[in-house]
């Protein structure tokens, strides 16, 4: 496998010099490519070309040192190999899906980790893996993160109409999209009342004066473990009005099979069917899965999972 090594040598020179300029002809050479088959192979196996891996890379570094430091936004600029301060942050805004000054603020930006290669077996295939730090599980990639936010989650919900984003969307999201930055929808498999439903909502700032017809949810707590999956497209990962898809039913029976029986006892309020109760002044909850939606799954077939840690 030592061309796998050369590959990785290739992407290890990028990585150590992303504030400088990228002599990609140089980590096509430590790859004993070409520079057109280097970047046709590395377009091939992630999906995105060397110079779009590139600039994600610095925007996960820069971000970083905003929210960690006091950089100034066009000591970044320059520090990443930027011409000027406004086109670096338009290159942010477009990659976080916020300004510099939100990232600041409210101390978030995108995660996205350094790329190796390896071969891996998979169902009989054999598959390139860009995305090391995640692992397989039954054809979706997972990763798992413990994080703990500066307050305690809220989220306004239309109750008891199932699986209903298009009309939350629709109606609902206009007088939300500024209550929260940025803007993150949920959803939620409930018992309510008694009865299985799903709710769907997003993120608030505040519970104060929410739109006739939502819930008011205070999650209470600060720290969760969070799961990132990942699939082949958005249909397969989440499903429609025909039912889940069979990404998320993976996600769930990961959680409930391999990652609950050793992390049960961090879990807050777990319940004896191993789901997790969340109780408010007016309601009581019993939660099967939290779900936030972080990015377009249009565009990338992304969500994660929320489980309440003590």
């Amino acid at each position: 496998m030592e061309w796998l090594n050369k590959i990785n040598d290739a992407i290890n020179y990028i990585e150590e010099n992303l504030t400088e300029k990228i002599d990609y002809s140089k980590a096509a050479e430590i790859a004993c490519y070409s520079l057109s088959r280097f970047q046709n192979m590395f377009l091939f196996v992630t999906d995105i070309t060397p110079a779009e891996y590139v600039r994600r890379r610095r925007m996960v570094l820069s971000a970083a040192e905003l929210v960690n430091g006091n950089a100034k936004v066009i000591d970044l600029a320059l520090h990443f190999q930027y011409e000027s301060a406004a086109a670096f942050t338009r290159s942010f805004t477009t990659f976080h899906r916020f300004s510099p000054t939100v990232a600041r603020k409210f101390r978030k930006f995108t995660d996205y980790p350094p790329i190796s290669f390896q071969l891996s077996i998979i169902g009989g295939h054999y598959t390139m893996d860009a995305n090391s730090h995640m692992t397989v599980y039954k054809d979706i990639l997972i990763k798992v993160e413990t994080i703990e936010l500066p307050e305690t989650i809220k989220v306004a919900c239309l109750v008891g109409r199932g699986f209903a984003f298009e009309e939350f969307e629709k109606d609902f999201k206009p007088q939300l999209i500024h209550r929260h930055t940025p803007y993150i929808s949920t959803g939620f498999a409930t018992n309510y009342f008694g009865e299985e439903t799903y709710l769907v909502g997003c993120f608030v700032d505040s519970l104060e004066s929410l739109p006739e017809g939502l819930e008011p949810m205070d999650i209470g707590v600060k720290r969760f473990a969070v799961f990132t999956f990942r699939s082949v497209s958005k249909e397969k990962l989440v499903g429609g009005e025909d039912g889940p898809g069979e990404g998320m039913e993976a996600a769930g029976q990961y959680i409930k099979e391999v990652w609950m029986p050793k992390h049960k006892v961090e879990v807050c309020d777990l319940t004896e069917s191993g789901d997790f109760r969340i109780t408010t002044s007016e309601r009581d909850y019993v939660l099967g899965t939290f779900e936030v939606y972080k990015c377009d799954l249009d565009v990338e077939p992304e969500m994660c999972v929320y489980v309440p840690l003590k």
